[in-house]
């Protein structure tokens, strides 16, 4: 079956690094250049055109709207500029080039210097490239800024389940697990949160241990919300995976007796029921 990510990242944009990397070398000569022109008030709707289109899943045309945006500027890096290439960053992210979202977390460190958030928001990039050396490099970094702070950063338990996926993927288990359980430590246990977990040690070839973080994240989700049914699916998928038939063709049936069926669903259950 395929598995109902609770929040899925949408395949798009591929192979943008060499160009994510001249927009960076563009940005920065247009830094030499600053006040040579005025901005153009067209900068802005290609910003909020951006924002529409990276809300609404369409990455590609986000990433386009951003360039224009740039290329609208008044050729100094401020705030407008660093606001843009944070959305940028985001998008190509989201669209799944993980080495043009990196790069881009690139420029921005040099623009904004030392950046808790940004350092936790590379290392998510990076660790999807597999480059989890470096990825756990960024990770220590902005744990050592945010010591001390009273406010952990809205991103950290992002890094940690990327983190701990890229170990997973890599072959490293125990790793992976410190990951997870940090994330867990971090007292901001969410449905989201478990959801992810139990993904990422499913795709990890770890089926009873993501059968219990979904369980975990069901017991934390309303019954009846699109969260909970995701959950509930998953775990099926888990269950599946592990041969637990009889409980994963259980939990399929509670799922479209909720939520309804459809092709797929059908499929998993007739062949469940020939097991």
């Amino acid at each position: 079956m395929e598995f109902q990510h609770i929040f899925r990242l949408t395949a798009g944009r591929r192979g943008a690094g060499r160009k994510a990397a001249a927009f960076g070398t563009a940005l920065f000569g247009a830094l030499a250049l600053a006040g040579c022109s005025g901005a153009d008030p067209a900068r802005e709707e290609y910003r909020l055109a951006g924002i529409e289109q990276l809300e609404a899943g369409d990455y590609e045309a986000a990433i386009q709207s951003f360039e224009e945006a740039i290329a609208h500027s008044d050729g100094r890096v401020g705030d407008f500029e660093v606001d843009v290439l944070k959305y940028r960053a985001e998008a190509e992210y989201k669209a799944e080039d993980y080495g043009a979202a990196s790069h881009t977390y690139d420029v921005l460190l040099e623009v904004e210097g030392k950046d808790a958030d940004l350092y936790y928001l590379r290392c998510m990039a990076l660790a999807a490239e597999g480059q989890t050396a470096r990825a756990q490099e960024d990770f220590d970094a902005a744990s050592a800024m945010a010591e001390g702070k009273k406010e952990a950063s809205p991103v950290m338990d992002d890094a940690l389940v990327a983190l701990g996926t890229a170990y997973q993927k890599s072959g490293d288990p125990e790793r992976a697990k410190a990951a997870f359980d940090k994330a867990l430590a971090l007292g901001t246990a969410t449905p989201e949160l478990y959801g992810s977990l139990g993904l990422a040690l499913l795709e990890g070839g770890q089926p009873a241990e993501a059968a219990e973080y979904f369980s975990q994240g069901m017991a934390l989700a309303q019954p009846g919300s699109e969260e909970y049914g995701s959950l509930l699916r998953n775990r099926a998928a888990a269950l599946e995976s592990g041969g637990e038939f009889s409980q994963a063709l259980e939990l399929l049936k509670q799922y479209t007796a909720s939520y309804g069926s459809d092709p797929e669903v059908e499929r998993e259950i007739r062949f469940l029921e020939t097991r």
